[in-house]
């Protein structure tokens, strides 16, 4: 059986400049994409532990202490100790949070704009449907909300 190779120097190639155009794009919010990515999943998400954040993340706890602490200098998150768990902290996105998030949801808009203009409607779906594809099969996913023993995503609550 014949196996088809995929040369993966484009894909990377291309992650590598629309994220350099978000990063131009997100410069006057003072935040990076990574940071967006946690602002968006905390208004998905509501209040949430650093370390569930972390885990949906699939970073360690010290990376997302160090992507967590600007957000907190800048005063878009708050940080608190959990008072049913005092190792544990929780997030939360601020008023000033919420609004620097539509800055960030307006350049995510111009970045699916470039995409649109580049590869046409059509093909700017399937890629989104393709990268959702080999994103969830390489173990990410969509950001979800946890409830003792219970996640619940847009879907509705799942057993875990």
């Amino acid at each position: 059986m014949k196996q088809t190779l995929i040369t993966i120097h484009p894909v990377l190639h291309s992650a590598t400049l629309l994220e350099k155009r978000i990063e131009i794009l997100l410069r006057p919010t003072g935040i990076r994409h990574r940071q967006a990515l946690i602002l968006d999943a905390l208004s998905q998400i509501g209040p949430t532990s650093q370390r569930h954040l972390a885990k949906q993340f699939d970073v360690s706890a010290g990376s997302m202490s160090s992507m967590t602490e600007r957000l907190v200098t800048l005063g878009f998150i708050t940080q608190i100790t959990n008072p049913e768990n005092r190792r544990s902290d929780i997030l939360d996105l601020t008023p000033d949070g919420r609004e620097v998030l539509k800055k960030v949801w307006v350049v995510w808009q111009e970045a699916t704009g470039l995409i649109t203009s580049a590869l046409g409607e059509n093909q700017a779906e399937t890629l989104t449907v393709l990268s959702t594809k080999l994103r969830n099969a390489l173990g990410g996913t969509q950001p979800e909300k946890e409830r003792h023993g219970t996640r619940v995503s847009a879907l509705g609550p799942t057993p875990k």
